[in-house]
């Protein structure tokens, strides 16, 4: 489902804005600011807008197997907790009720997972902000191996955040890291992933025909999972930094 969107700010007003107005504690406010860019990780809370899009992308990539198509909207429910079910026993018998539909299938889960495995019950929040964990966790390693300095950064007024970022109501913000150089730090250099062809063995012609081969599941569009200083804003990679400093001046 791919809750996860990414805000990479590096505006120096926003980030300035971002420290002094939302920011909690000396360290993150520093680092807010100090950094050469933060980035944002947003959680989607209501999935279910997107199950229908995913799956008909899915059905139109064809790799994955029927058994796996004809479950996947049951299965995108149960696994987000996320529902909404009018309750004449809850609320006092009018309105509805967010959790009770999660309770009916926490209900369900726990009764045949005595004879069968069945997968946990998680709230939304739980599920989305899980998701952007282990998205953080790649975006750290890969920053790391490109010569960056990371720092995870959780204490901030989520509200406010949301606010100045103009990130909308549907969407949590469970964590932000600072990504920059440290100071002194030397030139980075990659190695060169090229391969010359006495150099390669027979084990690395199967395993780089294996991965041209394999099928790659559909993925939504970069320019809706990736965004500049604001929500929705077009990431550009390639923003001239003095246009940077040049701002922050101003």
């Amino acid at each position: 489902l791919q809750p996860t969107p990414l805000l990479l700010v590096r505006s120096p007003r926003l980030k300035s804005t971002l420290s002094r107005h939302a920011m909690l504690g000396f360290g993150n406010q520093y680092r807010t600011t100090d950094a050469s860019a933060v980035a944002i990780f947003c959680s989607d809370l209501e999935p279910s807008k997107r199950v229908d899009r995913v799956y008909d992308m899915e059905r139109k990539g064809g790799v994955r197997e029927d058994g796996y198509m004809a479950v996947l909207r049951v299965a995108a429910s149960f696994l987000t907790g996320e529902g909404s079910t009018h309750s004449p026993i809850m609320n006092g018998g009018s309105g509805s009720s967010t959790h009770f539909s999660t309770f009916l299938k926490q209900t369900f889960v726990s009764a045949l997972s005595p004879v069968q495995p069945m997968p946990t019950m998680e709230h939304v929040e739980s599920w989305s902000y899980k998701n952007a964990g282990i998205m953080a966790q790649m975006y750290t390693l890969a920053a790391t191996a490109h010569g960056l300095s990371t720092c995870m950064m959780e204490g901030y007024d989520s509200r406010r955040v949301k606010e100045i970022l103009q990130i909308p109501d549907r969407y949590g913000v469970p964590l932000m890291v600072a990504t920059g150089y440290d100071y002194g730090a030397p030139p980075m250099s990659h190695a060169n992933c090229s391969l010359d062809e006495d150099s390669k063995t027979w084990d690395d012609d199967v395993e780089l025909h294996s991965l041209d081969e394999k099928p790659v599941t559909p993925r939504l569009e970069m320019n809706e999972i990736f965004f500049g200083d604001t929500f929705g804003e077009p990431l550009n990679l390639l923003v001239n930094e003095a246009d940077r400093v040049k701002e922050n001046v101003v």
